[in-house]
């Protein structure tokens, strides 16, 4: 009878549950912000940002995160750049693929979001030094549910969505998206974005 677990298996039992309440209610928003996104007729609230104070604001709510797994997070943003993006759906692009380059690194390896001005695009890069992505794989991760080491899922959580809603968010803002692999190890996720002067 489960009535007569002792507390501590009850209060793990608990926990289990609580953690997979999350990750449904977390898939729930993200199936739902991705049909959103899908919408014809969505609108996004471009305004042009700083570009450097943007991406700080990033890095700094996910250095607890990086930091609890010992990973070096930073930054190199020229302090003269400007971008016209709708501020909070960009935010969820910097913070998926921050999210995607913590889960898929090991401890005491780096992290870090680059940005440059090419003519009339600005490029901005979230590299990692983590398991990479490979070659077949690679044509795949946008899609939705798409997970490149499916074994790792339950460990790493997320809903497999993250990358699927950052490229409809990019693609919203007239830009792109890709990645590629790092020599020796990692990936390096690509956005370019048009230069509005």
């Amino acid at each position: 009878m489960r009535d007569k677990l002792e507390p501590q298996a009850r209060n793990q039992y608990l926990s289990i549950i609580q953690e997979e309440a999350d990750n449904l209610n977390t898939l729930v928003d993200d199936l739902f912000l991705l049909t959103k996104l899908k919408q014809p007729g969505f609108q996004i609230k471009k305004k042009q940002i700083h570009l450097y104070t943007f991406v700080k604001k990033e890095v700094q709510k996910a250095a607890v995160a990086f930091s609890e797994k010992r990973i070096s997070l930073s930054f190199d943003i020229p302090t003269d750049l400007y971008v016209t993006v709708d501020e909070v759906r960009f935010s969820q692009v910097i913070s998926n693929l921050l999210n995607n380059a913590r889960q898929y690194s090991d401890p005491d390896s780096t992290a870090a979001v680059t940005a440059s001005q090419l003519e009339n695009q600005v490029k901005i890069t979230v590299a990692d030094e983590g398991c990479g992505i490979p070659e077949e794989e690679r044509d795949y991760i946008f899609e939705r549910f798409y997970r490149i080491d499916k074994s790792r899922s339950r460990q790493t959580g997320g809903t497999g969505l993250g990358l699927a809603i950052a490229k409809e968010i990019v693609e919203l803002h007239g830009g792109q998206i890709a990645a590629k692999n790092r020599t020796p190890k990692g990936s390096e996720f690509i956005i370019t974005l048009p230069f509005d002067v």
